[in-house]
């Protein structure tokens, strides 16, 4: 386990923070990044109980509770039985424990272009894997750990993103300075902390976005075409 440090807040993450020059390796968050959605199916289920916007989403994004449960603190049956309870008593509507972790697990469902371009990346660079996640969650046998040199995860270290200590980890385990390591990751929180270290931060929003900010960085060669896989990629 690691030792947690205080969060390291950041202004905007601009131009003179990544600079000039190639990086070594590039590490990739999980949900949102590497799936299609991190939150989308929770989202439908709001939808179908008529529940306000982010009412679960809220519970797995910001929740303390959620923080818990990505270092091993808490179980994932007290998790989502701490969400339905909430959610009765804030809105008189009882949910599906079942139901509620089907939701959730929609999140799981791998994004082929996303795992293309990062099988590219391992051409040229070393790949990495840093996710707040939770031991023992269902997507973990099928997925393709083969495409990664390193793995840190927050159920596994006791620390998670944005506590700077996890990026001291990754930073620690890729064996390279801040500026020669890219992190990609959805939460403009992550990106931020990640960026407060000097590590080069891309803020994800689809994979052409990413694809092109990583070929800046010298991490995907610039002659190389996308490969996209049609099929979906199932996870967990």
């Amino acid at each position: 386990m690691l030792t947690a440090a205080g969060n390291t807040g950041a202004g905007n993450i601009g131009a003179e923070q990544v600079g000039a020059g190639q990086v070594g390796a590039v590490a990739f968050d999980f949900g949102g990044v590497l799936t299609h959605t991190a939150f989308g199916g929770l989202a439908e289920y709001e939808r179908e109980l008529g529940l306000p916007m982010d009412a679960l989403v809220g519970h797995f994004r910001d929740g303390p509770q959620m923080a818990q449960l990505e270092v091993g603190e808490i179980t994932s049956r007290e998790f989502f039985k701490h969400v339905c309870v909430a959610a009765e008593r804030e809105h008189g509507r009882r949910l599906d424990i079942h139901r509620l972790a089907e939701a959730a697990s929609a999140g799981e469902r791998l994004n082929p272009a996303m795992l293309a371009l990062v099988e590219q990346v391992g051409r040229r660079c070393r790949t990495a894997l840093l996710t707040n996640n939770v031991a023992g969650a269902g997507w973990r046998a099928s997925f393709p750990f083969e495409l990664f040199d390193v793995v840190v995860d927050s159920s596994e270290v006791g620390v998670r993103k944005p506590d700077p200590a996890i990026f001291r980890e990754l930073l620690r385990r890729v064996e390279l300075a801040p500026d020669r390591v890219a992190f990609v990751d959805d939460l403009p929180r992550n990106v931020h902390a990640a960026a407060a270290l000097g590590i080069r931060a891309v803020a994800f929003t689809d994979e052409a976005g990413c694809r092109a900010e990583l070929t800046r960085l010298g991490a995907l060669d610039p002659a190389e075409p996308a490969d996209h896989d049609p099929e979906e990629t199932p996870c967990g």
